[in-house]
C-alpha cells in the first residue's frame, strides 16, 4: 500500500502548481485589462480604450484555456485526495475539525488581510491621477486611472542610482555576511576550539552592550570607511544572532562526518567548505533572507555615514521624495495640475518593492526549514 507522503506528492504535482499559478497571474492580468478599459484614463484615447479592449478579450481567453486546464488537473487531484481521506479515516493520525482550528483559521485570515490592505492601498494610489487623489476617497482602487506617476518616477536617475546602490550593496554584503558569519559559526561549533568560553561570552556581551551612535561614527571615520561604499559591506559581515543560528545547525550534523573527513586527510576548512556549508542549504537560505532584506531596506547609515549623490540608496531616495518632495522639483505647471508629490511617492514604493516581492518565493521553502532548525537547535 502507498504511503501517505506518495499520496501528497502523487496529487501536487508540479505541473498543477505550475498551471494554477499561471492561471491566477493570467486572471489578475485580464482583470486588470477588463478594469482598465471601462474606467476613466486621464488623457485617454480612442485608440487606448481600443488596445485595452483588444487585451482584455485576448487576456481573457487565454485564462479560460488555462482555467479548463485547471479544472481538469483539479478535478484528478480531488480523486486522488478523495482516495488518500479514505486511507486516513483507517489512521489514527485522523483527526476533526476543532474550535480552535476555525478560531486560528479565522484570526491568521484578519490578520493576512491587515498585512495585504497596506499594499493595495499604495498601489491604488499610485495608478491614480494626483489631483484627483489629493480630493480623497481611494482606497481599494483608483479612480481616475493613470500611469504618469510611473513615467515621472522611472525617468528620474536618482531612483536608478539607488536601484544600483542597493542592489549592489544587497549582493555583495549578503553574500561575504554569509561567508564570514558561517566561517566564525563552524569554529564555534567544534568542540575542540581553544578559548572557546571566552570568545562565546565576549559575543554574548556584544548583543547586549554598545559604544553608541557617536563612538561608532568617530570609528568609522577614523578607519576610512565614511562616505565609501565599503560602510554598507564591512559593518555588517558579521552578527552575533546569526553566527548563533549557524552554530546550532552546525552542531546538529553528525561528528561522524567530520572524522571520516579527517581521517580521508581533509583540513578544517575544507571540511567547512565541502561538507558542513553544502548540507547548512536551509539556514542559509534563512539567513540569506534576513540579510537581503536587511541590506535592501537600510537608509540610515546612507543618511550617517555618506554624503556623496552616488551613494544614495533605495530607501533613502525613498524618504527624501516622502519628506521633501523631490520628485516634483523642476516640473512644468501644467504637469503639477495632474500629479502630486503624495502619488508620485506611492509610485517609487511599489516599484521598490517588485525586487523583495520577486525574491522571497524562491528561498521561501528552505526559509521555514531554516527557521525552525535555528529555534529548536541549541
Amino acid at each position: 500500500m502507498k504511503t501517505i507522503q506518495s499520496w501528497v506528492n502523487q496529487y501536487q504535482t508540479p505541473l498543477y502548481k505550475t498551471i494554477r499559478l499561471l492561471t491566477i497571474l493570467v486572471l489578475m492580468t485580464a482583470l486588470f485589462f477588463i478594469y482598465t478599459a471601462n474606467i476613466k484614463i486621464d488623457e485617454g484615447t480612442p485608440d487606448l480604450y481600443k488596445t485595452l479592449d483588444q487585451l482584455a478579450i485576448f487576456s481573457s481567453l487565454v485564462c479560460l484555456l488555462l482555467l479548463i486546464a485547471t479544472v481538469y488537473l483539479g478535478i484528478k487531484r480531488y480523486q486522488t485526495q478523495k482516495a488518500l481521506k479514505r486511507h486516513l479515516r483507517k489512521s489514527k493520525l485522523n483527526k476533526q475539525i476543532t474550535a480552535f482550528d476555525v478560531f486560528n483559521t479565522s484570526i491568521m485570515t484578519i490578520f493576512m488581510l491587515l498585512c495585504i490592505y497596506p499594499l493595495i492601498y499604495v498601489l491604488a494610489g499610485s495608478f491614480n491621477q494626483g489631483a484627483d487623489y489629493a480630493a480623497g476617497g481611494i482606497y481599494f482602487l483608483p479612480r481616475l486611472f493613470t500611469f504618469e506617476n510611473y513615467k515621472v518616477v522611472l525617468t528620474n536617475q536618482g531612483l536608478w542610482q539607488g536601484y544600483l546602490v542597493t542592489i549592489s550593496r544587497t549582493v555583495i554584503g549578503t553574500a561575504t555576511a554569509l561567508i564570514f558569519t558561517s566561517i566564525v559559526a563552524y569554529a564555534m561549533s567544534r568542540p575542540n576550539l581553544k578559548f572557546k568560553p571566552i570568545f562565546y561570552w565576549i559575543n554574548i556581551f556584544t548583543m547586549f552592550f554598545g559604544g553608541g551612535l557617536i563612538p561608532y561614527f568617530l570609528i568609522i571615520r577614523s578607519v576610512g570607511l565614511y562616505n565609501h561604499f565599503l560602510v554598507y559591506i564591512i559593518p555588517a559581515l558579521y552578527s552575533v544572532y546569526n553566527m548563533i543560528i549557524f552554530s546550532s545547525f552546525f552542531r546538529s550534523i553528525s561528528d561522524e562526518l567530520h572524522e571520516a573527513a579527517l581521517m580521508d586527510g581533509a583540513n578544517e576548512f575544507r571540511i567547512y567548505w565541502q561538507i558542513y556549508l553544502p548540507l547548512s542549504k536551509p539556514v542559509l537560505a534563512t539567513v540569506a533572507l534576513w540579510l537581503a532584506i536587511g541590506h535592501w531596506n537600510a537608509y540610515f547609515d546612507t543618511m550617517i555615514y555618506t554624503h556623496s549623490p552616488n551613494l544614495q540608496t533605495l530607501q533613502y531616495f525613498l524618504l527624501k521624495a516622502i519628506q521633501t518632495a523631490t520628485l516634483t522639483e523642476g516640473m512644468p505647471a501644467e504637469m503639477m495640475l495632474r500629479l502630486s508629490p503624495k502619488t508620485l511617492s506611492l509610485a517609487a514604493i511599489i516599484i521598490s518593492m517588485i525586487p523583495v516581492l520577486f525574491f522571497f518565493p524562491f528561498v521561501r521553502k528552505n526559509f521555514q526549514s531554516g527557521i525552525m532548525i535555528g529555534s529548536l537547535k541549541g
